[in-house]
């Protein structure tokens, strides 16, 4: 019994400390600044047949406010720069729409640029996690995801990561 308890208490303190992902994350690195990849991004994203609908400077944003809001640590990787991108394809949307439209709530998409000095990352929260149960639903989500991951590695300089940079970690 007492063994037991040990390793429930073990899991628990494990799975406690692991930062759990609300929904599956595509990371894109380019070694590019944040102005370029941007241009490049929306570049792509028209090829691909997207709409950008907004776009946001989110660093600025805040911290215009900085003096008003006091956020302790603020921007302590020392991002030069966050970009956020809202977007659609019209044709995605409409299936989604149409096959359960709830479910068209996860388009719009979004994604975030962080540039730090002359590269950029790009953080893009896949669609798939929203999909639900529905296998129509799921195959919709795979291929939004598909289509705008094929059209982030189109960006010259730019490539896949699998984990994030200690840099990053460390200041957690």
């Amino acid at each position: 019994m007492k063994q037991v308890l040990l390793s429930s208490f073990g899991l628990l303190a494990l799975t406690t400390l692991m930062p759990v992902l609300a929904a599956p994350l595509y990371v894109e690195k380019v070694d590019l600044p944040i102005r370029t990849t941007m241009s490049e991004i929306q570049s792509n994203l028209h090829a691909a047949g997207y709409k950008v609908v907004l776009k946001l400077n989110i660093l600025h944003l805040i911290q215009a406010q900085q003096k008003s809001l006091k956020i302790p640590d603020f921007n302590r990787p020392h991002f030069t720069d966050v970009r956020a991108l809202v977007f659609c394809n019209p044709y995605d949307f409409n299936r989604l729409l149409n096959s359960y439209w709830p479910s068209a709530a996860a388009c719009p998409l979004n994604l975030t640029v962080f540039g730090r000095g002359p590269t950029s990352y790009i953080v893009y929260g896949e669609r798939i996690a929203y999909a639900g149960t529905s296998e129509i639903n799921k195959k919709i989500a795979e291929s939004v995801d598909n289509g705008v991951i094929k059209a982030l590695q189109q960006i010259p300089m730019s490539h896949h990561l699998e984990t994030i940079p200690s840099w990053v970690a460390a200041n957690n």
